[in-house]
């Protein structure tokens, strides 16, 4: 019995500790915003998506240059003429002295046919298969750039959210202390209430501040949650997630922005795409020359499988065709006109985003510029606040201010507080910004 007790409990302690470990196992834990994109680039799947989508992409590209190759083909038959249709041939063919008019009934033909051959076509001219080799070429690189510009949205939102969370973990903390400070007021409100020296209404001046703070640190600790289960489902994961980082710690080198938007990068090349698509539909109106050469060899027996007495019967051809549209119903020059269209659409949707994203990297660098001063002039306000409530605080356990007077002091902290909280937050999303505006997708990819 002693023994089966002993069997039991170290079963028990093992499935815990497997339990634990597989615990520990589902946390993903990261310290820096390069790790979550490093996580995303292996997990997400709208990159992941992205990346089959070239690959596809590169696949069609080697099917459109196939069609530049000759093409061989080889094949056998069997048939089997079960019945030989006769023919009618005139008699005097025959015999001269026949009566005219008059016709013999006559059979050709064996019964086993075999036969086998190859058959090689080239077009050694086909502009229309050259400029569509040419398009899917350009579509197998704007597909790579797709990917660049997938994964450059997508670490914009990344952003979003990862320093949502940094700010909400920051909040926190400040929330947690002023709860402690708004709980030590009303505590001491509360004793001078007793011992009759404040009124009921400063007392519940004190208790409301109390709540509110609670409440603010109760919806963070919601907002919080909320970030991290909205980033699981952006790397989507269902490990759970934490982050050990914190603003202060992510700073730029600088605010360089040399490298090219990809978002610039994927419309030059679908104005490239639209020119040689353009090509492809004029090369409808060129001639084209194909080569084409055949070999057939034909074994005609009476006897199934007996090749004795088989008659032999090779083929072969050589041909050159020549093809010149002459007239499609003018179908061909609307698909022209159309492309042509279509090109300068491009051009001009390639001139606005290249504007549109030199003025965004503009007021990316005049944002974080005016950020920066802000923040830097909210914290020194906030430490300055800081300093005025600690004296407040002091002077009304000494009885020296009332009550009103601590509060106001204590709601001027709580504003220079949410003051810092903003500019941080906007001066931090400046940071992101610019610094995945600056990572080269074309060497990441």
């Amino acid at each position: 019995m002693n023994r089966i007790l002993l069997l039991f409990l170290i079963t028990l302690n093992i499935t815990s500790l497997f339990s634990q470990n597989n615990e520990i196992e589902a946390i993903i834990q990261f310290k820096s915003f390069q790790e979550v994109l490093d996580y995303a680039d292996e997990n997400s799947i709208i990159i992941q998506s992205a990346i089959i989508n070239e690959q596809v992409a590169s696949v069609r590209k080697k099917d459109a240059k196939s069609f530049l190759y000759p093409s061989v083909k080889a094949a056998t038959s069997y048939n089997n003429n079960i019945t030989l249709q006769p023919t009618l041939v005139p008699a005097e063919i025959f015999n001269p002295d026949a009566p005219e008019g008059s016709f013999e009934e006559l059979t050709f033909g064996e019964q086993h046919i075999y036969s086998a051959g190859i058959q090689a076509q080239w077009n050694i001219l086909n502009f229309q298969q050259l400029f569509a080799s040419q398009t899917a070429n350009i579509l197998a690189k704007q597909s790579t750039l797709n990917t660049q510009k997938t994964k450059f949205n997508t670490y914009n939102v990344l952003a979003s959210t990862y320093y949502s969370i940094l700010l909400t973990q920051e909040a926190i903390t400040i929330y947690k202390e002023n709860l402690i400070v708004s709980e030590a007021i009303y505590s001491n409100t509360k004793e001078k209430f007793k011992n009759g020296i404040v009124s009921e209404e400063a007392l519940n001046t004190a208790e409301i501040k109390q709540l509110e703070n609670k409440k603010r640190l109760n919806q963070a600790t919601s907002n919080l949650s909320r970030f991290y289960t909205q980033l699981q489902s952006q790397l989507n994961t269902s490990q759970k997630i934490t982050i050990s980082d914190a603003p202060e710690n992510f700073n730029l080198i600088n605010n360089n922005l040399q490298t090219v938007h990809p978002e610039i990068s994927w419309q030059e090349m679908e104005v490239d795409k639209n020119k040689s698509s353009l090509k492809e539909k004029k090369a409808l109106l060129l001639p084209n020359i194909s080569f084409n050469y055949q070999y057939n060899y034909s074994w005609a027996t009476d006897d199934f499988t007996d090749f004795s007495d088989a008659n032999e019967l090779p083929q072969q051809y050589l041909g050159v065709q020549l093809n010149i549209p002459v007239f499609n119903g003018l179908s061909y020059r609307q698909k022209i006109k159309q492309s042509q269209l279509e090109l300068q659409q491009q051009e001009l949707q390639l001139k606005t985003t290249k504007l549109e994203k030199q003025k965004e990297d503009e007021l990316l660098l005049l944002d974080i510029k005016q950020y920066a001063e802000e923040l830097t002039d909210n914290q020194n306000i906030l430490e300055l606040m800081q300093k005025n409530d600690v004296h407040a605080e002091n002077q009304y356990q000494s009885g020296i201010i009332s009550l009103d007077n601590r509060l106001d002091t204590y709601e001027d902290l709580l504003k220079a507080q949410d003051n810092y909280l903003q500019s941080l937050a906007a001066f931090t999303l400046s940071e992101y910004k610019i610094y995945i505006r600056q990572i080269d997708f074309t060497s990441k990819n």
